[in-house]
């Protein structure tokens, strides 16, 4: 590292000052010496000399001392000259590279931040991997105009990269003021910590970011101009900066809003009823959570109604079509929610566990009531397996795998592998799924002491689901709050491997979803999210060949199925296809086959084919 100087010091007030002129001091010595000596014998040889010869040798002899002490004195100052005007050209230079480089940054802030340096974005998240997606239309390799790098501030001088241009990180060279770019490892080498912030703006908003060398927090201090006083109040410039929670939009709605008391009584009702039942429920369930982890320890957890039950069946009866039915029947606990559908896990051969307090109708829409208390189901449900110390695979019923999905958690050669839970992303980047846009429709968790915690704080916040009509939202402000507490690590899947409803209905994934249909490529389960009501759920199904499910056993109609199974018959011989029932609905809609003929659901729908 150089260091820059100012040149040299002329402190009279420093003890050493004199030693910067002692070359010349004992220059100075040395010819009054000469001088002095020479007199004296110049003056004896005239005491005994005469005359005219006297006169003459002295001369001589005066004229030859001088030129002696004169050559003398350049061979001196010869050898002082060198020293002095590499000082004076030192200070020289010096002062000229201080007018050339300046630091980036004040002294007023050089406790906190030192240096600068910009990394790739691709390459940091590669290093570093939080979990955190990037865009959902975005694969890993590709660009994110605008965002394309990584800014890195350094804390102390020490701290800063072991390069050949580690200078440019303190300071500006000539007119270049652009900070360098190193690799993610060249750039963190000597950092003994790193903390990461992530931040984007949202609506257009004008947004600043402040770093405040103080006290350090783990949460980011968000202001808006808002009237915080008026409910619904949208972002007006004419208002001062006001403190505000994660969830306020800049339209005025607060997606965190503070859950009312009424949904903290309904909560303690809830509450009150699990730890009443719990000791009879765990003693239940443990023997059916331990025949169903077998050597992996891991649980495949669903949670169903009769009103959903034929999307239930479409998945047990596609993984018999797909070779997946003995694992399916192997692997899932099904926590049906009512007698007819756990009549018909039975007759399909499934482990089922009966709780007679939760709602047999489908949900109308998502957020209804019925879907509320079946999100706290899908909380308890994967509490409880969790609490016995298993790993859980939860899955929604509205999904088929292409291929096991286990094996990806289980490889311990995945890089992966070390992630404590696992999430599909929902493709969403709204404020109320950052920062990671987890979709709770199909999940991995790792049984540890980190998950545990999590899905207890989840449990006793009930009145949050209650209130965000929705566990996904109370879960993702969790998520986010115990990586930072606890470091639970969260990994949010990629969307080729694990596609959703994102990518069945955005038309900038038409050709991802023509992959797909075509065989060209096969990703690990379709999960028809995004979706409305369940009844567009089976036509999406349908028309894209992932739909295995006789008409008798739809809407419902499993259960009389299941009713007229005589001892030792299985239901799927009844309800299963062992092909696809392919037929088309929407022809603005991703589909195995072109549905030219059929309507558009979407306003400004354009043919898929």
């Amino acid at each position: 590292m150089v260091t820059i100087r100012n040149g040299p010091s002329y402190d009279s007030k420093s003890p050493s000052w004199w030693l910067r002129y002692l070359p010349q001091l004992i220059s100075i010595f040395f010819v009054i010496a000469v001088s002095f000596y020479g007199g004296m014998l110049v003056g004896m040889h005239l005491n005994v000399s005469d005359g005219s010869h006297s006169k003459a040798t002295s001369a001589s002899i005066s004229a030859d001392i001088e030129k002696q002490v004169e050559r003398e004195v350049q061979r001196r100052m010869k050898l002082i000259k060198p020293s002095s005007e590499n000082d004076i050209n030192e200070g020289s230079n010096k002062k000229k590279d201080k007018t050339k480089n300046s630091h980036r940054f004040p002294d007023t802030v050089q406790k906190f931040v030192t240096g600068i340096a910009l990394v790739s974005k691709n390459d940091f998240l590669a290093s570093f991997d939080y979990g955190i997606p990037k865009p959902p239309s975005k694969r890993e390799h590709e660009s994110d105009p605008g965002k394309d790098d990584v800014l890195i501030l350094y804390g102390g001088k020490t701290a800063l990269p072991n390069a050949h241009n580690k200078d440019a990180t303190m300071y500006v060279h000539d007119s270049v003021s652009e900070p360098p770019h190193f690799s993610a490892q060249e750039a963190t080498a000597n950092c003994g910590g790193l903390n990461v912030i992530f931040t984007d703006t949202h609506d257009g908003l004008d947004q600043c970011l402040a770093i405040v060398g103080n006290y350090e927090s783990y949460h980011i201090q968000r202001w808006l101009r808002i009237d915080t006083h008026r409910s619904g109040s949208k972002l007006d410039l004419k208002m001062p900066l006001a403190p505000v929670g994660r969830g306020l939009q800049t339209n005025g709605m607060d997606k965190f809003s503070a859950p009312e008391d009424s949904h903290m009584l309904q909560n303690q009702a809830l509450l009150r009823t699990y730890f009443d039942q719990l000791d009879e429920t765990i003693h239940v369930l443990k023997p059916m959570a331990q025949s169903c982890a077998g050597d992996d320890n891991t649980v495949i957890v669903m949670v169903c109604n009769t009103g959903q039950s034929d999307l239930l069946i479409n998945f047990v009866c596609s993984a018999e079509s797909r070779g997946f039915g003995d694992i399916v029947r192997e692997k899932v606990l099904l926590f049906a929610t009512d007698q007819g559908m756990l009549d018909i896990a039975l007759g399909l051969g499934m482990k089922a566990f009966y709780n007679e307090k939760m709602p047999e109708k489908e949900a109308g829409r998502y957020g209804d009531k019925a879907f509320t208390q079946m999100m706290y189901a899908k909380v308890v449900s994967v509490q409880l397996i969790n609490a016995l110390g298993h790993d859980v695979l939860f899955q929604d019923v509205d999904l088929v795998w292409y291929k096991n999905p286990l094996p990806f958690f289980h490889n311990k050669s995945n890089p992966l592998y070390d992630f404590d839970m696992f999430f599909q992303d929902d493709g969403a980047r709204s404020l109320r799924y950052a920062p990671y846009s987890a979709n709770t429709g199909f999940y991995y968790v790792r049984n540890n002491l980190k998950t545990k915690f999590l899905f207890r704080a989840l449990l006793y916040q009930g009145d949050m689901v209650l209130s965000m009509t929705s566990h996904q939202q109370a879960l993702a402000a969790l998520l986010d709050e115990h990586s930072s507490l606890t470091g639970l690590r969260v990994k949010t899947l990629s969307g080729v491997d694990f596609p959703g409803g994102y990518h069945y209905h955005r038309k900038k994934e038409i050709d991802f979803m023509k992959d797909i249909v075509t065989g060209k490529h096969v990703p690990f389960l379709m999960h028809m999210s995004w979706t409305t009501n369940k009844d567009n759920k089976l036509l999406f199904l349908k028309q894209m060949g992932l739909w295995y499910v006789n008409e008798q056993c739809e809407s419902g109609g499993g259960v009389d199925e299941a009713k007229k199974l005589s001892e030792g018959s299985m239901l799927d011989s009844a309800c299963c296809s062992v092909q696809p029932l392919i037929s088309c609905h929407f022809r603005d809609k991703p589909s195995i086959i072109p549905c030219d003929d059929s309507k558009m659901i979407d306003a400004k729908g354009k043919p898929f084919w």
